[in-house]
This record gives C-alpha cells, sequence and structure tokens, in this order.
C-alpha cells in the first residue's frame, strides 16, 4: 500500500513539472537573444564610431589637397553632386558644400549617407590661420589650416525610438599647395 503511494506521489510531481522545460527554455532564448542583439548593436556602434573618424579625415584631406591654390590654372569650383550621383572635376577647388558632399559619398553599408553632415560653415572648415595661430593671407591659402567635424546619429536596432547617439569627429590638416 505504501508503495502504491509513494507511485502516485511521484506522478503527481513529475506531472507538476510537465511545462518547466518550456518556460525555462523560453527564458533563456530570450536572455541569449538580447546579448545577440546587444553585441550586434555594440558592433555596429564601434563599426560607425570607426567610419565618422575615417570621414573626418578623409574630408580634411580632401579640403587640404583642393584649398585656394589647388587649380595653377583656373580657380574652377569643384560644383560636385550630393550622393548617390557623386561627380566631380579633377582640377577643382572645393567649397564647403563640395567637402559635405565627398564625405558623404564614403559611406558604406548601414550608414545612410544623408545623416552624414559636416559643420559647413566656411570660416570653420578654413579658420584663416596657420598651424602657429598666426594669420593667413586668405583663409583657404597654402600653409592654411582646414578643420572638418564629421557627425551622425547612430541608432541601435532594436531600440528606434529612444534619443540617437549622436558621433562626431574632427580632423585638421594642412593646405600644403
Amino acid at each position: 500500500m505504501e508503495k502504491i503511494f509513494l507511485v502516485q506521489k511521484l506522478s503527481r510531481l513529475t506531472c507538476q513539472e510537465c511545462g518547466s522545460a518550456l518556460v525555462e527554455f523560453a527564458l533563456t532564448a530570450l536572455a541569449l537573444m538580447s546579448l545577440m542583439f546587444g553585441v550586434i548593436g555594440f558592433a555596429m556602434a564601434m563599426y560607425t564610431y570607426h567610419f565618422v573618424g575615417s570621414a573626418a579625415q578623409q574630408g580634411a584631406r580632401f579640403a587640404a589637397v583642393r584649398g585656394g591654390t589647388w587649380s595653377k590654372t583656373s580657380n574652377v569650383p569643384c560644383s560636385t553632386s550630393a550622393p548617390p550621383n557623386f561627380t566631380m572635376a579633377y582640377n577643382c577647388t572645393a567649397s564647403s558644400a563640395d567637402i559635405q558632399n565627398y564625405v558623404q559619398s564614403l559611406t558604406t553599408l548601414g550608414i545612410n549617407p544623408s545623416s552624414v553632415t559636416i559643420n559647413e560653415t566656411s570660416s570653420y572648415v578654413w579658420p584663416g590661420i596657420t598651424p602657429d595661430g598666426a594669420a593667413c593671407a586668405t583663409t583657404n591659402s597654402q600653409g592654411c589650416l582646414v578643420k572638418v567635424t564629421v557627425s551622425y546619429n547612430f541608432n541601435f536596432l532594436l531600440l528606434q525610438s529612444i534619443h540617437p547617439l549622436s558621433m562626431t569627429a574632427t580632423s585638421e590638416g594642412v593646405i600644403l599647395q
């Protein structure tokens, strides 16, 4: 009799745990999926941060190379077009809008080109000073500084409704020609 009672008690205990494996799996899967999307989001944020820094460096180089004395024969403006149809003449002098279009043309998969911006104020891009702080004859002539600040607002995958993470990088160069 005692044996039957013990078997009934064990069968009741095992029946009460019929759905526990499913609940444990659901909680574990939720935790693992959250961790996986967090790692992917962090990796995309680091990728974007690296892009912003590189775009600032490339934009400063573009502005420094195409300073006021780039075109020895004529002072032709670059007159670039915005991406995805970015075009530019080779022998031209860059403006702030040209630098903006060039930086936007550098974007790769996962980065929205229209969200990439630079500080387009001409007095900011070409501050009119030399690296040692002396004034230049003209703001974008040989030996003057070029400063480009690139900004991008990054949104995490699943958290589109919250405030985006603003990423900014600044790069400076000297006009050599």
